[in-house]
């Protein structure tokens, strides 16, 4: 039989030295788990390949184990020693007249250019071998006297001290989480910084002392994707202490008729009520100190001893027989059951999907079938049918075509009584639904009335206002000390004691004359008002220099011989089967063109931009590319692509780019902030904007005549946004945009185009015209 010491006993000894308890812990809940060889090494490969083993080091080692790779299957060449396995990259389209493609023959394959594409993959499958989940802390500042840090009798939150540690990563370090209740809050800050992190530890209620009576719900963009189950369904699975019950009902109603299956199905609750006794014991041993906190703790310890035998003792009190306690048990759910109304759950429900136009067949159909516009609002359904005091939405707007976005957005502003927390890159999203900006900057959270467009004017008169502090400041300070100076030489010619005394007291005042002269608000500093302990006279008066925008490298492309269109699409058109999305297209595409598509999600953008890549070919009509045109696409689904490839940015840089030196490569990821561990680190393990940003950078190397970017932003902060809109200003290159972020648009595209119907209409006026004709609707 396969063991963890079998597999240790192989490992060389300077791979084995590098491997943590955490990993080894990992590596034997696997074996325990399954006995399948392929899942220890799936597992295990991935550790001992970062470890610095290459791949055929690996081969040999798990044939020892009689577990080895299938022998006909190709051995790759060793990993780099500079980080994990080399993977393959995206597709690399030799500059031949008819290319292969990914999925079809070379004889099927329309003529096209060279392409960097970053959703395309060779036919070498990649790694996507488990990562294990980051140990996260969160935890606040805590009362030993009183317990409203377990309840409060207000939905305002307001917790001091609050620190949130991921592995050994500070992201939050003694900040004030505050959200007033009914508020309406967005929040920004950079890729990495923890906005995520933060929002997941307040939904799933892991942050110690945050108040248990306040109902949180966390939406993700990708909480309802590809799920089978139906929209209904969907919706009432939402209420997990609901489900928790009616599955120990049907457990326990199913069985009734055998002995072995109840006894079973009791266990399992018995089981399910003694879990979640010991997790209240804990977090209020974790919440108090002091002899309160020494008695909770005790209570803990004891319960998770003696909770599931004392809940069975009770349950089976005077000799009780299973079909007692089942009878017992199935009057306690049904009372609980009634408390939580669960009878009109379903009425409920259906009710809420109605008053979002889901009729009744999408609602009986599977959550799959909707498009990403409709699969929000079943998100915000469960959100509403839930009835949270406080909503926290991460990136909702990710893939949202306008149309939805606009229908969120009025949808948010009406939610008066619920407090929103909105993490969004989406400048014209956030304006409209924020009432208060909160940044996460330094790992510290600051609170700013407004929306974003205002917290910028302010921070921007904020920053001024303390230069021009400063500068009289420092005036102030550099004409006493030229006083100084004066009485010094003056005392020294005339040997004056009295001279020297002011010289003296100068140099007092000199040393008095450090940080602001006035509070933030205006108001004369006075030390009755600075209240606390402090190492200085007065408050420190420091320089925030302004948040410094991703600085994009995109090269200048090389010139072309042929000055005419670099593609020209003539009367295309492309059908789905008997789905025609793409009715007599004709389009001419210029070098130096920045041309934004707009339109309903599904209405046929990305299939007009696959063919102007050349990967789809049209049905009928004409697509002519130069012949040495370089294509760079980044599609919309990438950064979701990266989350579970284990592969470094660095590696797929190299590996994508044969004869690339380490340092050349190291030095363009650093262009885009994206230097250090940042490279060398699974991008499984990046946030979502560090992703895309490592997606860039590999798309770019290859220096592409034209950018095809579908959904470029989503992902990426504000500041990595400005940083993309002033690059693209300055590229000389076409770009053809596919975006919903009108901010974006308006300050990259010449021409905007949007696609109805399967025809290709030019918008005079922009963006803003497309924008009024959906409100209109």
């Amino acid at each position: 039989m396969l063991t963890l010491e079998a597999l240790l006993r192989v490992v060389p000894d300077a791979v084995r030295a590098t491997l943590d308890q955490d990993t080894i812990e990992y590596l034997q809940s696997t074996v325990e788990e399954s006995s399948d060889p392929d899942t220890l090494r799936d597992a295990a490969e991935p550790f001992l390949a970062d470890a610095g083993m290459g791949q055929e080091d690996l081969d040999a080692m798990f044939a020892k184990l009689a577990i080895g790779a299938d022998d006909n299957a190709p051995v790759s060449e060793p990993a780099a020693s500079s980080g994990p396995v080399l993977l393959p990259g995206a597709v690399k389209v030799a500059p031949a007249p008819a290319p292969v493609s990914a999925r079809s023959a070379a004889a099927s394959t329309p003529p096209r250019p060279r392409s960097s594409s970053a959703s395309k993959k060779t036919d070498v499958p990649a790694k996507t071998a488990a990562i294990r989940q980051p140990k996260v802390q969160a935890f606040s500042q805590q009362s030993r006297f009183h317990t409203e840090t377990v309840t409060t009798l207000s939905n305002d939150v307001d917790l001091r001290g609050v620190n949130v540690i991921v592995n050994d990563t500070d992201l939050l370090v003694d900040s004030r989480l505050w959200l007033k209740s009914g508020y309406h809050y967005g929040m920004v800050g950079r890729n990495g910084a923890g906005k995520s992190t933060l929002l997941s530890v307040i939904g799933d209620k892991s942050l110690v002392g945050f108040p248990e009576n306040i109902r949180t719900l966390y939406v993700q963009q990708l909480d309802v994707l590809e799920s089978d189950t139906t929209v209904l369904e969907s919706v009432l699975a939402s209420d997990e202490e609901r489900e928790k019950r009616i599955s120990n009902v049907s457990a326990i109603e199913s069985a009734l008729q055998s002995p072995s299956m109840l006894h079973a199905a009791l266990d399992s609750y018995i089981e399910r009520i003694s879990r979640e006794n010991i997790e209240r014991a804990q977090k209020i041993a974790t919440l108090r100190s002091g002899k309160r906190g020494k008695t909770a703790r005790e209570s803990a310890l004891k319960a998770e001893l003696t909770m599931t035998e004392s809940i069975r003792s009770t349950l089976y009190a005077g000799g009780k027989t299973d079909s007692e306690v089942a009878a017992d048990v199935l009057t306690t759910l049904y009372a609980e059951l009634d408390t939580m109304d669960a009878h009109s759950a379903e009425a409920k429900a259906r009710a809420i999907l109605h008053s979002m136009d889901i009729d009744e067949s999408q609602q009986d159909g599977p959550v799959s079938s909707l498009s990403g516009g409709w699969r929000m609002r079943v998100a915000l359904a469960k959100a509403m049918f839930m009835e949270p005091d406080v909503l926290l939405l991460d990136e909702c707007t990710n893939h949202l075509d306008l149309a939805a976005i606009t229908w969120l957005q009025e949808y948010l502003i009406a939610l008066t009584d619920i407090t929103i927390v909105c993490v969004s890159h989406d400048r014209d999203f956030l304006n409209a639904v924020s009432q208060e900006i909160i940044r996460l900057k330094n790992k510290q959270l600051s609170y700013h009335p407004g929306n974003y467009d205002d917290y910028e004017e302010t921070e921007d008169e904020l920053r001024k206002k303390k230069e021009r502090q400063y500068a009289s400041l420092e005036r102030r300070r550099e004409h006493v000390q030229k006083s100084i100076e004066n009485f010094m030489k003056h005392a020294r010619a005339t040997n004056d004691a009295k001279i020297l005394t002011q010289a003296a007291s100068r140099k007092k005042k000199l040393e008095r004359m450090v940080g602001a002269d006035r509070f933030e608000d205006g108001k004369r500093f006075k030390r009755s008002n600075w209240a606390g302990w402090h190492d200085t006279l007065r408050p420190e008066l420091t320089l925030e220099r302004a948040e410094k925008d991703v600085d994009f490298s995109i090269p200048q492309p090389e010139s072309l011989r042929n000055y005419g269109p670099l593609v020209a699409i003539d009367d295309v058109t492309f059908a789905y089967g008997s789905a025609r999305v793409l009715d007599n297209i004709s389009l001419s595409i210029m070098m130096g063109d920045h041309i934004a598509l707009l339109g309903l999600n599904g209405c046929g953008k990305s299939t007009l931009v696959n063919i102007i890549n050349g990967v789809l070919k049209p049905k009928h009509g004409n697509v002519e590319r130069q012949m040495r045109l370089r294509i760079g696409h980044y599609t919309q689904h990438f950064v979701d692509e990266l989350s579970g490839v284990v592969e470094s940015g660095l590696a797929r840089l190299m590996s994508d780019n044969p004869g690339t030196k380490e340092s050349d490569a190291r030095k363009w990821l650093g262009s885009f902030e994206l230097s250090g561990a940042l490279a060398t680190r699974p991008m499984s393990t990046l946030s979502g904007g560090q992703r895309a940003r490592m997606a860039m950078a590999i798309m770019l190397f290859t220096n592409p005549h034209m950018l095809l970017l579908d959904e470029v932003t989503n992902h990426l902060d504000m500041y990595a946004v400005q940083g993309l809109i002033a690059a693209l200003n300055e590229y000389e290159g076409t770009v053809v945009v596919v975006s919903h972020d009108r901010h974006f648009i308006r300050e990259t595209a010449d021409e905007c185009y949007v696609l109805q119907n399967g025809k290709l209409v030019l918008l005079e006026e922009g963006v803003d015209e497309y924008v009024q004709s959906i409100a209109s609707t």
